[in-house]
């Protein structure tokens, strides 16, 4: 039986060739290819096919698909059957590469994003069914349809505007904390009672960010003020009832586009060593810490 109901009543769906409808509210949510688009043309990026894409953003998308695979075959593979964990969703999926390698191994997997490009890009997928273009704060999904939930870089950019010209550029909105707030619930209302959700992203209180550079592997520097990444406890205030427990990264990164520069192969052996000690007893606690650059965070119903 399928997961999916409306977005807006929750009601269940009716399918036909062309479109999911919804009996109860009358909302009619396009199929094209397969994909279901519950977004009402409210994409979060503006997307042209007619126009080609920079050589760095397409050295950018080529990177991801590596790094699909690593994150999930290194990392979350393993923890979803340590779990027993049957049905998964890949929340701000990207490329949509991670519902097929999940679907490929047994598990009956599903993605969500609210991009236009991600939407074209998902045609080459094989279990293209099985993505949704969809708002992470409205998820067109049933309660507790998910024995687990997992959210890679995806919280840092709720509640914040970005830019990228002429170099990235990012401030918080005066309603952060809600709009994460929200999508936490939002991610656990769609997860099991005794189900898992898996949030990561770069650690706010570690001064440097590997990820959101001007350019794909590039570092900068920011404040701590900033506003943009969240921190351990930062998550653990949005709401008290909520059991966090930060994760080692060991196998969640690898390093590789950082490996580009001098600093990233520099680093890489020592910061790899620090990793696997917060995998050992009495030094896990270093995982929720400022020296952990990210954050990789188990979440679970009190």
């Amino acid at each position: 039986m399928t997961p999916l109901r409306c977005p807006s009543c929750r009601g269940s769906l009716i399918a036909s060739a062309e479109a999911w409808t919804c009996p109860r509210c009358e909302r009619c949510y396009p199929l094209e290819e397969g994909i279901a688009d519950f977004s009402g043309g409210l994409y979060y990026d503006a997307f042209d096919p007619s126009v080609e894409l920079s050589a760095e953003s397409r050295r950018g998308l080529e990177l991801e698909f590596e790094g699909t695979r690593r994150r999930i075959l290194h990392y979350y593979e393993p923890r979803l059957r340590e779990t027993h964990a049957r049905r998964v969703l890949d929340c701000g999926t990207g490329n949509g590469l991670a519902v097929d390698l999940l679907n490929e191994r047994g598990f009956d997997a599903w993605g969500a994003d609210l991009s236009a490009l991600r939407k074209h890009q998902w045609r080459e997928r094989s279990r293209r069914d099985r993505l949704t273009v969809a708002d992470v704060a409205s998820l067109p999904f049933a309660d507790a349809s998910f024995d687990a939930v997992i959210a890679s870089g995806l919280l840092e950019h709720i509640g914040v505007e970005e830019r990228r010209v002429p170099g990235y550029e990012v401030r918080p909105l005066a309603d952060r904390d809600a709009r994460r707030l929200r999508v936490v619930r939002e991610l656990l209302r769609v997860t099991t009672s005794d189900g898992v959700l898996y949030l990561d992203f770069p650690n706010g209180a570690f001064p440097i960010d590997f990820w959101h550079g001007d350019q794909p592997g590039e570092a900068r520097w920011h404040a701590l003020s900033e506003g943009f990444l969240p921190r351990f406890a930062e998550l653990t205030a949005l709401d008290p009832a909520l059991r966090v427990r930060a994760l080692s990264p060991y196998g969640r990164l690898q390093f590789v586009q950082a490996a580009a520069h001098w600093w990233g192969r520099a680093f890489s052996v020592p910061v790899a060593a620090f990793f696997r000690l917060m995998r050992i007893p009495g030094f896990r606690w270093l995982a929720r810490t400022a020296l952990n650059p990210f954050l990789v965070l188990e979440v679970r119903r009190s």
